[in-house]
């Protein structure tokens, strides 16, 4: 989880808006999945100003709503239909013809149910918008909602009929029942942004973030959702202790999607066409989303067993790869076709002018290198090339040693640790199945994500908290690396 501590409302709103937004940009044919009640007015509020003075345009996108009293009319001024169209619906360029809401007036409370579930299947929710309850709940699944659930009738439990009576002139009005989104359905959406105001949200919070993951409060589920972020205002939060990832634990540097480098230049040293996607591709896809990465292509990698092919077919075909690898990681490649590939040093002078040339018309910020104990001869050299470089170089460059599945690093030989979201595991993964040539000598995409995956396992236990101690929760993909400073001349 992604946990972004805010100071009030008004920034908890702001921020919520800008998450949505940014995806809305980047599809705006986007499904989104909306909640009630009041922690997301002020969202709505921050959207509705989008659109009136920035002219963002919301006619592509469709939603589904995530809950619904029962039973109830749309025309009750209760009703979560109602509270849509007034507090966002009505001052949008929206689409009717793509807004889904559960039918409070249904014959059949079950297989209304049902066909909504079928649709959300059908049609699967990119950003899912929450609040939480006190008690924990997500929706209306209330405290006891199995996890594998899925859109139903619920009976409304005492303390959210309490809750929710403030909205109503009397509380015997508050209806016992309602429809909503299942755990299992919720968790299905791609992301999920869970919005948490005020100190009686506190308690919900606190045992979402720091407790186990229990049934009893359904909303711990979202430990396990790849992709889930929290926006906490102060005083939801003041139960929390002072950081839940913090961004160094005992000395290691831990970067998450909460404290990454944003706009640098970043170069990645790739020995053969595949290494950078091999050893660094989850960390590369994750600071790509923000900065400007480019890789270093040093060898051809015509050397590969490729039946049937000339050198030249390989070079192409190695060169064509490793293109389509950098759109899968949204990086740019750079192909360099290095002389010590086929020399050894007979004009390293040559190579490392080469070298100096394209890290000057970059000038970067930082560059990725294989580790110093890497044993394999090409990747030796292409570091080799780049230290020297940094020592005449006129400004510092932060240097961050990479370690892949033939150079693992040893207890104690790295000081950085990277995060993955599952997402950003997947790309790498991805990016690799790119390299189909390699694969099918040896299946470098089992290797990393099975070393990524051996990493989440064990390093927080081993390295962060101490054997037989309850391990950090961070993501359950890990890349290492130890960065340094090369000094300069």
């Amino acid at each position: 989880m992604i946990i972004i501590k805010v100071k009030n409302y008004e920034e908890l709103s702001k921020k919520a808006a800008i998450i949505v937004l940014s995806e809305i940009l980047l599809d705006p044919s986007i499904t989104i999945g909306f909640a009630t009640g009041s922690t997301p007015l002020g969202l709505y509020q921050e959207l509705i100003k989008a659109h009136k003075e920035l002219h963002i345009n919301f006619s592509e996108m469709s939603s589904f709503n995530l809950d619904e009293y029962y039973p109830m009319t749309r025309q009750d001024p209760q009703s979560y239909y109602q509270f849509m169209f007034e507090n966002l619906f009505n001052h949008l360029n929206i689409n009717p013809a793509k807004l889904n809401f559960l039918d409070g007036t249904a014959a059949n409370a079950k297989i209304e149910c049902d066909r909504y579930e079928k649709k959300i299947k059908e049609n699967s929710i990119d950003v899912q918008i929450l609040g939480i309850g006190a008690n924990g709940h997500i929706g209306f699944n209330e405290p006891g909602s199995n996890f594998n659930s899925v859109t139903r009738p619920v009976e409304l439990c005492e303390k959210t009929i309490n809750d929710n009576a403030r909205f109503f002139s009397d509380i015997s009005l508050v209806p016992q029942r309602a429809l909503t989104m299942g755990i299992s359905t919720i968790m299905s959406a791609k992301k999920v942004l869970l919005l948490a105001s005020g100190k009686n949200k506190a308690e919900a919070v606190k045992r979402l973030i720091e407790g186990t993951i229990d049934e009893n409060c359904p909303a711990t589920v979202l430990q396990r959702h790849p992709h889930a972020i929290l926006l906490v205002d102060e005083e939801a939060a003041s139960l929390l202790h002072e950081d839940i990832i913090p961004d160094t634990i005992k000395g290691y540097k831990i970067v998450t999607e909460g404290n990454l480098v944003r706009n640098k230049k970043i170069i990645v040293i790739s020995p053969h066409p595949d290494d950078a996607g091999i050893c660094a591709g989850g960390t590369l896809s994750l600071l790509a989303d923000k900065n400007e990465v480019h890789i270093f292509v040093m060898t051809t990698g015509h050397r590969s067993f490729v039946p049937d092919t000339t050198k030249e077919d390989r070079i192409a075909l190695r060169e064509e790869e490793a293109h389509e690898e950098s759109k899968e990681l949204h990086t740019i490649p750079h192909f360099l076709r290095l002389d010590f590939y086929d020399n050894d040093r007979q004009n390293m002078d040559k190579d490392i002018a080469k070298v100096t040339e394209k890290i000057q018309s970059i000038d970067p910020d930082i560059i990725f290198v294989p580790q110093e104990s890497d044993p394999h001869p090409a990747h030796k050299l292409a570091r080799e090339i780049v230290i020297t470089i940094l020592k005449n170089y006129p400004k510092k460059v932060e240097l961050w040693n990479y370690e892949g599945p033939w150079a693992l690093f040893q207890q104690g030989s790295f000081n950085t640790i990277v995060s993955l979201p599952e997402p950003h595991l997947q790309s790498k993964i991805n990016a690799i199945k790119k390299q189909k040539s390699q694969l099918s000598r040896t299946r470098y995409d089992i290797a990393a994500e099975s070393l990524a995956r051996l990493r989440g396992a064990l390093i927080p236990e081993q390295e962060l908290v101490g054997y037989g101690k309850q391990p950090m929760r961070i993501s359950n993909n890990l890349e290492l690396y130890f960065v340094e400073t090369i000094d300069t001349l």
